[in-house]
């Protein structure tokens, strides 16, 4: 029996765009009918979001690579073999890679032409997720996002709901100059339309942009991105005014998830993006608090002790 390569998409954008909301659409639209895998990359020790997706319903299996980008000189040797072996254990009829958001994922090309994976996988297609209303604050201060969209063959301009369509219209045409052979699409809540979700299911994709680089342009970075990382982690649990006091101290962050055990019992999820935070119930169980932090001025310590309390 020969076996079939696995097609391989791509999903980058920066910190809170919605790449994990995009995930979990895909697994409730595809996961019943055929076996998904997800790997699972993020740049702190801790991955906040394969929690969130298992809320979720659907047929799919997590390979999770945390402490660094898959795409850096840090983690390439372990998650090429990692990878590998993730594929001939779960057997996946598609495998999605959710890139960290600091990551510049262009070496993904070195990584499916590695001697490990050339005959497991097949890359078809590269998604990059924006934030329609953070885009040119995030596009003008932090490089990954430019060099994310430059490596995708579609853009999915999100959270259209936060702007108007023209505004959510020049959004487009700003990506379009950063990468004019990109295909956009225009979300809310990153949902794809029919038609691609009927392209995923078919695999009828054929990535382009990073296929037609030359192989100078493919080698991972070794350098560590310019954003600070911080990362709490307590079986400690916090009373609800302390947490609204946790939420006013985040609010510099350029990024805060995490999960929040409370002294009544309950678990919160912490989603927040640029001092927009959001808290809501938590249905599984978790056996501690744990958050992490992008971004400076966070008081780390001020932090930890809203938990003693």
């Amino acid at each position: 029996m020969i076996n079939k390569t696995i097609p391989l998409y791509l999903i980058s954008g920066f910190l809170g765009s919605g790449k994990s909301t995009l995930l979990r659409n895909i697994i409730e639209e595809l996961g019943n009918d055929v076996r998904i895998g997800i790997v699972q990359n993020e740049f702190s020790s801790i991955n906040i979001d394969a929690g969130i997706l298992a809320e979720t319903n659907g047929n799919y299996s997590v390979l999770e690579m945390n402490n660094g980008s898959v795409f850096c000189l840090c983690l390439m040797s372990n998650f090429i073999p990692a990878l590998a072996g993730f594929i001939d254990s779960y057997r996946p009829d598609k495998i999605f890679i959710e890139a960290t958001g600091l990551a510049d994922p262009l070496a993904i090309i070195q990584v499916v032409n590695s001697p490990k994976l050339i005959d497991k996988v097949k890359f078809v297609k590269a998604y990059t997720v924006v934030d329609a209303s953070l885009f040119d604050m995030q596009i003008s201060m932090i490089k990954p996002v430019s060099g994310q969209i430059r490596v995708a063959d579609t853009v999915i301009v999100n959270k259209c709901d936060k702007l108007s369509q023209s505004k959510a219209e020049e959004v487009g045409i700003k990506v379009k100059e950063i990468n004019p052979y990109c295909n956009i699409l225009f979300s809310q809540f990153a949902k794809l339309n029919k038609d691609e979700l009927d392209g995923i299911r078919g695999d009828s994709c054929t990535a382009q942009i990073l296929t037609n680089k030359s192989n100078a342009d493919n080698y991972p970075t070794s350098s560590p991105p310019d954003i600070k990382v911080n990362t709490i982690i307590t079986s400690k649990k916090i009373s609800t005014e302390n947490l609204k006091n946790l939420t006013d101290l985040i609010t510099p962050a350029l990024r805060a998830k995490g999960f929040i055990k409370i002294e009544d019992g309950s678990v919160k999820v912490l989603q927040a993006v640029c001092g927009e935070i959001s808290i809501n119930d938590y249905k599984l169980p978790v056996s501690r608090s744990e958050i992490v932090i992008f971004g400076e001025g966070i008081n780390v310590s001020l932090i930890e002790r809203l938990f003693d309390k």
